[in-house]
């Protein structure tokens, strides 16, 4: 049977409209980013990483045409922050700027952990990575790591440690077994918290990113006693390197990393990797990342991800060696 003027028209319709959806589509997934994106921050306002995701968030906002903005949640050692954004729709609009503690140690240590570190997410962009730095309130006795070593040797348990994330918690615990030593650790929701009763004297020392501490300790109000790393760092020479001190084998480092959510389209991925790269070299972004102290380290996703599953492995090992468990 032929068929019919009638029956034609309408395939020819049907078959207009199925071109015209695809059309639709790949324009729509083409003009990505056509809202205002929201980076989950999670920690408190002031942190290191808050630092490094408003810095970004200025750049991306140049680079990709629509308004980037900074929301912190903070709490469960970023935990919080960090299960919002695995719950988020995968489409490039909500976005995690994470670090080594809720994207890499949090696997070790908390026994139930709301989302998947390496599962929940695609890796985005790697930011850069920084040592930590060993800080001493002015009311504190030693001024050095050698002497610090020495009182609590001498006086067990009476030196105290502030401790605002995970990986401060760990380096408190691995300079114990190290220097075979005993320190009380007092534990913090929030950097700022913690400085205040730093610099007010009511605890000791302190390990700390490098943003919330640099600018104490050029102000005078803090004692920069050590950077965990082999070789003094560029960003402050005069504060000696706990390699110095014979303590190579323990470096930590603190990384940043931008993440979106599982299945997060590869296109979108991509278009972020390399506006992040690109904010990356920017002279703006470097002089953020200088006062900060962090090491940029453009790169691909894919060399993001590697690198995350080496984090993972490398905290599972130090929370296994130390004992530390949150829950």
């Amino acid at each position: 049977m032929q068929p019919t003027f009638d029956s034609t028209k309408k395939a020819l319709a049907t078959l207009a409209m199925g071109l015209g959806l695809c059309l639709f589509g790949a324009g729509a997934q083409a003009a990505y980013p056509d809202k205002p994106i929201t980076i989950i921050v999670p920690f408190g306002a002031g942190s290191g990483t808050d630092m490094v995701a408003r810095g970004m968030a200025k750049g991306l906002t140049e680079k990709l045409g629509q308004p980037v903005a900074v929301d912190n949640k903070t709490g469960a050692g970023g935990g919080i922050g960090a299960s919002q954004v695995a719950r988020s729709a995968p489409d490039g609009y909500t976005l995690l700027m994470g670090t080594n503690g809720p994207m890499a140690a949090n696997a070790s240590l908390y026994s139930k952990l709301p989302y998947d570190p390496a599962g929940d997410f695609e890796a985005v962009a790697l930011m850069g990575k920084l040592p930590m730095v060993l800080i001493g309130s002015k009311e504190a006795k030693a001024k050095d790591l050698k002497a610090l070593i020495e009182q609590a040797k001498a006086q067990p348990g009476v030196i105290n440690f502030g401790a605002s994330n995970t990986t401060a918690r760990v380096w408190v615990e691995l300079l114990k077994k190290m220097a075979g030593i005993q320190v009380e650790t007092v534990l913090y929701k929030d950097v700022s918290s913690m400085m205040t009763d730093l610099i007010s004297g009511r605890i000791q020392y302190a390990f700390e990113n490098v943003g919330p501490s640099l600018a104490q300790i050029q102000a005078g109000k803090l004692n920069g006693i050590a950077v965990t790393a082999p070789r003094r760092a560029s960003f402050a020479p005069d504060i000696p390197a706990t390699g110095e001190y014979g303590l190579n084998e323990y470096e930590l480092v603190v990384w940043y990393a931008m993440f979106a959510p599982k299945n997060t389209p590869p296109e979108v991925v991509r278009k972020l990797n390399a506006a992040a790269n690109e904010v990356l070299r920017t002279p703006e972004m470097q002089r953020l990342t200088q006062q900060v102290g962090l090491e940029p380290a453009p790169g691909s996703s894919d060399d993001m991800k590697k690198y995350q599953r080496d984090e993972i492995q490398k905290w599972k090992n130090l929370v296994d060696m130390t004992g530390v468990k949150i829950d």
